[in-house]
């Protein structure tokens, strides 16, 4: 079977030819690999990397854990409880790590070093280019959900203000009956052990009317936070009555603000080795954010008490809707061929244990942050957990803060490899060859990193719920996890030249055809449920 390479000359797109550096393509921290001179090949073909199998897992659970995380406290609330979802997600294990050493077979079989590629000279050309559409959409989802994430965590960061107890005479807020603006006034000086001399005056009743609306103001009770919370008061003044925040603090400006300041100008560059060292932070805050549910699941605060505890699946519909959130989560496919390429023995078995290694440690914090979330807050439990949580929380306004950087410097590695996937299918399609005009290639480059960016935040601003967006992109994952290496599997197999065929070899495409077929029905009904039920609902 002939074997195609795409976008084999790496220099055009300005990337190191190591496999090290494409294994950062989709959140993947830095493999090293040893340059290899002519002559040093091993027999598999494929140069000597040097990583270690130690660092072969820490990067693989890197590759694993990231901003889906925060979902898997309402995707056990989907699945029915803790049993049904910890009973899902084991279940799943076994054809996710399959799938792991699938890609590392098939990538030594072709002597090819990325997931694209493999598929592309295994599968054939119609099977390669559907891989490529779906890594673009894949990744072009997953930046619409980092989007989403920074304006969930901004939203939640303006901590609203303390409000006495409701009493006789009160008006409501946001739907909440409070004290008098009067009443309010005075217990914040009662809060605060003395009354400021500046609130003293005529301008007493204005000033307490105007603590009643959102601002981003953290306290009452704090006399130093109290003159800026006046002057942003007298900035945000709006006609009596109105109940809305102030436009700087909209949820639409504070998401675009950032999206031009941070990720545009990351997004635009030709290379990506500046971000070498940005997944240390994806680590950091994806283990501290579950160090600080399961935290605040044993010693929760006063005023969170759970809702319904689900202890079965409302029907079997449900549990097969939680799947997408799994798929998202544990998604590290697409990075994990470069990866196995980097290792200093590059071996199937070694691989085996490489990535079980890994997916049992990211099961540990997927497992930990579900369990813990969803016994928290039960039914009533966020699609982003952090959003559950008392805006004044500090512990959880650092996991916010982890968040959002994580998301600042994930986008730009998950736009390259989208650009660097739609800038091969164009290429292809024109049948042009790769350019030595550099105007040319920066002109595109530019157009197609302001298209990309320009959709993805548009389509941010208008789905306000990341659980509809992983609904979407976590089909898709299910195509990398179970049909991808499923259909390797069965062309692998029926490539081999061999006149009676063992048990083994059976076996192999039967479990293959089980791949496909799974992932082909997960793809395809929470697809349909995610179309049909979450974004035209």
């Amino acid at each position: 079977m002939a074997q195609v390479s795409i976008n084999s000359d790496l220099g055009e797109w300005g990337l190191s030819t190591d496999s090290g550096e494409r294994a950062r393509l989709l959140q993947s921290p830095s493999v090293d690999i040893a340059p290899k001179s002519e002559g040093e090949a091993p027999p598999g073909g494929l140069g000597r990397g040097t990583t270690s199998t130690l660092g072969a897992i820490f990067i693989v659970v890197n590759a694993c854990l990231g901003a889906g995380l925060l979902n898997f406290p309402a995707a056990f609330s989907t699945a029915g409880g803790v049993a049904a979802g910890i009973t899902l997600q084991m279940a799943m294990l076994v054809f996710i790590i399959s799938g792991l050493v699938i890609l590392a077979y098939c990538s030594q079989a072709s002597n090819e070093r990325t997931y694209q590629e493999v598929v592309w000279a295994v599968c054939g050309k119609l099977t390669g280019v559907l891989c490529e559409v779906a890594i673009a959409t894949y990744t072009f989802g997953t930046c619409i959900a980092f989007l989403i994430i920074i304006g969930d965590q901004q939203d939640k960061s303006e901590v609203p203000p303390q409000y006495p107890p409701p009493s006789p005479g009160g008006h409501a807020v946001g739907g909440k009956e409070h004290g008098t603006p009067a009443q309010g006034l005075a217990w914040a000086r009662h809060s605060s052990g003395s009354s400021p001399s500046w609130l003293l005056g005529p301008l007493d009743r204005w000033r307490s009317q105007q603590r009643w609306r959102t601002t981003p103001c953290s306290s009452l009770a704090s006399p130093s936070l109290l003159p800026p919370c006046a002057v942003i008061a007298v900035m945000a003044k709006e006609p009596e009555g109105a109940g809305s925040s102030p436009w700087y603090t909209d949820r639409k400006f504070t998401i675009s603000l950032t999206a031009f300041l941070f990720i545009l100008p990351l997004s635009i560059p030709r290379e990506i080795g500046f971000q070498k060292y940005a997944s240390f932070l994806s680590v950091v805050g994806t283990w501290y954010v579950t160090a600080i549910v399961i935290i605040k699941y044993i010693w929760p605060d006063k005023e969170m008490t759970p809702a319904d505890i689900l202890n079965r699946p409302a029907s079997w519909i449900a549990v097969f809707n939680a799947m997408p959130t799994i798929c998202f989560g544990f998604q590290c496919h697409v990075s994990s061929v470069p990866v196995f390429n980097s290792m200093r023995r590059p071996e199937v078995k070694t691989w085996g244990g490489v990535v079980t290694a890994a997916m049992v440690i990211a099961l540990a914090v997927y497992m930990g942050t579900g369990i813990c979330g969803f016994l928290t807050f039960g039914a009533a439990v966020d699609p982003d957990v952090l959003l559950s949580y008392p805006s004044e929380d500090m512990a959880v306004a650092v996991a916010r803060a982890f968040i959002i950087l994580s998301v600042l410097t994930s986008y730009p590695i998950l736009h390259f490899c989208g650009r660097a996937v739609v800038e091969g299918l164009w290429l292809r399609y024109q049948g042009m060859p790769v350019e030595e005009d550099v105007g040319r290639e920066r002109r595109r480059r530019v157009l197609q990193t302001l298209v990309w960016f320009l959709l993805t935040l548009l389509l941010a601003l208008f789905i306000p719920d990341i659980g509809k967006v992983i609904s979407v992109i976590g089909g898709l994952a299910a195509c990398f996890i179970f049909v991808f290496p499923g259909l390797c599997l069965i062309q692998a197999k029926l490539s081999e030249m061999e006149e009676v065929k063992p048990a083994s070899w059976w076996a192999m495409v039967s479990y293959g055809v089980l791949l496909v077929t799974l992932g082909a029905f997960i793809f395809g009904q929470t697809t349909a449920n995610a179309i049909f039920v979450d974004l035209l609902a």
